[in-house]
């Protein structure tokens, strides 16, 4: 039995190692098919382990102390809203689920295996090594650009131009940032202890790792860096372990730097311009204040007409857009005079300029109410300029991210106790939004947690984390590298995550629960037998590797036509999506349509809403038009429209689209059916429009803030207001 163990956990081990290479190689925060590989392996044998042990009477092991008790308790709040059928999304709600326990399963994994400290530095160097992985693929897209062909092969997510910042495989250059500053403490932590020869390689990987990190243009990531920076020096003075010289040496290299900095931005060189477009932007302006912009041009063209055209363009903080002047020319030398009165939301102002034909146009001097604005810089990157001269918090993305967080209050009020599920933000906050956005994430992951999972969530998540930082700072006093270094890693991963939406990729989560189980190793203080516990969690992760199993066989057997109608993963919403797009392939009964696209309207009542609803409509009137119809289908679609928000508060598409969906059927219900009861429903219906209207025409005449401008805004208006004029009409009739 013995042996079995030792067997096991040596392979538990090299599963470990293997998923970090694997997460390395296979980045990203959505779930595809390498993702469920992951989940699938590490789910998995977390059950093959937990029965082993458990068949050789191995005792606690997934209860050992506190933390284990908060980090389950963690675990089992993902699972609640689907219990209390809380849920915003049945879809993200199960992959949250099958997500977390995966990266459980490896936390238990690390918590029985990693628990000696020649482990530890072999975990430790492996995130490091590992870790250049995607800085060879980031540095290979600034440079040469020949991996997208094993990017292809191996299905990794593809390296996409993202305005000159290092983003990789991540795709997002923040997290891409947080990552590799949490490998640089590591190797400032291995550095400090190794001998020189190793010194030498980690201080090349330092480097490597720094100048990527500088190429994100990650503000917030760079601040915490030179935090982190600051907390290292200090140590190593304390305790002797950095001389004179390089204190020095350090001071005059910063000194140098800044001198250079700021000598630098005061050398401009002209912008010349060859593309077809072109778009400068300038922040910075005041609300309602007049401006004048004097550009100085050399412009080239053999064409006697307009080639070249200038706009001054105001962009709110709504995203609207208004072209405030423009001018048009061709062949010019001299200066051109832009007047302009910027309005009460302005954001920034783009110079968009327009070269038809792809000649040229240089712009030598830009000023600015007579007073000179440099457009570009000669003897520094203007990338490097700009993390500098952005860095406040009035910059855009702060602003915005602030907007994000008001607006995941707003859900939290409704969902403060048992949570709304996976990817609750993504499909609730376009009903509580002020303006018209598009984001995928929060950006802070303490208000996602309390959205997603409730107070269980929160409460379980501060208690992790003041768990690990009591342990931690015990285990500090022993001057252990390895865990100081860890714990000023994940420190950064926390403190970002307060920021943006680092901890939504696998690779962070799992890296993260892996080292908050290695800095609390010490802590086994829990000697009761939790056996009961072991035996719920072999129960628990049977479904978790069944789920990510079939999730893997899903995504690989999937149908490539356009129906993809796949069985396997019944919760992913695309397979029954496209069923019901395509109804007409399925030779299913009229109820059989009706009862399917109320399943899907039931679990993902958020999400495609006016498709949906436009089907099951039109297969209403069909079923009057044949004498089928059934009152309880016609009611189940008045108590949706009754009780679920359009998807998008300030998107007048979507509003629009509703209400019309909304006449159609009772205009058909009312001219095609003779039943009181189903003429009661369309008056009901009608009554919804009529209401909805008092909220919505709001969104629609806010033409800032749903970025369409007056113009269209107006448009819309008249649409919505004809459809609403047309409800009040019928119930005027049915009133006389």
């Amino acid at each position: 039995m013995k042996n079995l163990t030792n067997i096991t956990e040596k392979i538990g081990f090299i599963i470990i190692l293997s998923t970090i290479v694997l997460l390395n190689i296979y980045i990203g925060s959505n779930i595809k098919e390498p993702i469920w590989i992951i989940q699938a392996i590490i789910s998995t044998f977390t059950l093959i382990y937990l029965i082993i042990n458990k068949i050789c009477k191995k005792k606690n092991l997934i209860i050992k102390s506190k933390i284990d008790i908060v980090v389950l308790l963690f675990m089992i709040s993902t699972i609640l809203p689907l219990l209390f059928n809380q849920y915003a999304t049945f879809e993200g709600t199960c992959n949250f689920i099958l997500k977390y326990w995966s990266v459980y399963g490896l936390y238990i994994l690390v918590r029985n295996i990693v628990i000696n400290e020649k482990r530890v530095n072999i975990v430790i160097q492996t995130v490091i090594i590992t870790s250049l992985i995607p800085i060879i693929f980031g540095i290979d897209k600034f440079t040469f650009n020949r991996s997208e062909p094993f990017l292809d092969f191996i299905n990794a997510v593809k390296i996409e131009n993202n305005e000159g910042r290092m983003i990789s495989t991540f795709g997002y250059a923040n997290t891409l940032a947080a990552y590799l500053s949490l490998t640089i403490a590591l190797s400032i932590g291995q550095f400090l202890k190794t001998n020189k020869l190793k010194k030498l390689l980690y201080a090349i990987y330092i480097i490597i790792a720094g100048i990527t990190v500088i190429l994100t243009q990650s503000k917030f990531v760079l601040a915490l860096d030179a935090f982190l920076i600051f907390i290292f020096i200090i140590k190593g003075i304390v305790d002797k372990k950095i001389s004179k010289k390089w204190i020095i040496s350090g001071i005059v290299a910063v000194i140098v730097f800044f001198i250079y900095f700021f000598i630098a931005i005061q050398i401009d060189k002209p912008v010349e311009i060859t593309e077809t477009d072109k778009t400068l932007v300038i922040r910075g302006f005041e609300p309602n204040t007049d401006y004048e912009f004097k550009l100085n041009i050399n412009a080239e063209s053999d064409k006697e007409y307009d080639t070249f055209e200038i706009s001054i363009v105001e962009v709110t903080r709504y995203f609207s857009e208004e072209v405030l002047t423009r001018t048009s020319f061709s062949s010019f030398e001299g200066d051109k005079i832009l007047r302009f009165k910027t309005g009460n939301n302005v954001e920034h102002i783009e110079i968009r300029i327009s070269n038809k034909l792809s000649q040229k146009i240089v712009i030598n001097d830009l000023y600015i109410n007579n007073e000179k604005y440099m457009l570009d810089y000669k003897i520094i990157p203007e990338e490097l300029v700009r993390i500098f001269i952005t860095f406040n918090f009035q910059n855009p993305s702060v602003v915005q991210r602030v907007d994000f967080w008001n607006d995941s209050l707003e859900i939290i009020k409704d969902n403060w106790l048992i949570g709304a599920g996976g990817n609750a933000w993504r499909v609730l906050y376009g009903q509580v939004q002020d303006y018209l956005y598009y984001a995928k994430e929060a950006h802070n992951y303490i208000l996602e947690v309390w959205m997603s999972f409730g107070l269980l969530g929160l409460i379980s998540y501060i208690l992790i984390l003041a768990i690990t930082i009591k342990n931690g700072i015990g285990i500090l006093k022993s001057k252990n590298k390895d865990v100081i270094s860890i714990l000023v890693g994940i420190s950064i991963i926390v403190l970002h995550s307060f920021m943006d939406f680092g901890m939504s990729f696998l690779i962070i989560e799992m890296i993260f629960f892996m080292f908050i189980a290695i800095i609390n190793q010490k802590d086994r203080k829990i000697v009761k037998n939790t056996g009961i516990i072991d035996s719920i969690g072999i129960v628990i992760f049977l479904i978790i590797s069944v789920g990510n199993i079939l999730g893997l066989l899903a995504t690989v057997f999937q149908d490539k036509s356009t129906m993809m109608n796949n069985n396997i993963a019944s919760w992913v919403s695309k397979y029954q999506y496209n069923k019901i797009i395509y109804l007409e392939n399925n030779n299913l009964k009229d109820e059989e349509k009706i009862e399917l696209i109320k399943r899907y309207i039931e679990k993902e009542k958020y999400q495609d809403q006016n498709v949906m609803y436009d089907i099951m409509s039109n297969q209403i009137i069909e079923n009057i038009d044949n004498n089928k119809v059934n009152i309880e289908d016609i009611e189940f679609l008045v108590d949706v429209w009754k009780n679920v928000k359009p998807e998008r508060k300030y998107d007048i598409s979507i509003i629009q689209k509703r209400a019309e969906i909304m006449l159609d059927l009772a205009e058909n219900l009312l001219d095609k059916s003779e039943n009181i009861e189903i003429k009661n429903m369309a008056f009901e219906i009608l009554e919804i429009i009529k209401e909805e209207y008092k909220e919505n025409i709001t969104a629609v005449l806010e033409y800032e803030k749903n970025s369409l401008g007056k113009a269209i805004s107006k448009f819309k208006y008249e649409v919505y207001t004809n459809i609403y004029d047309d409800a009040v009409n019928l119930l005027e009739k049915q009133e006389k």
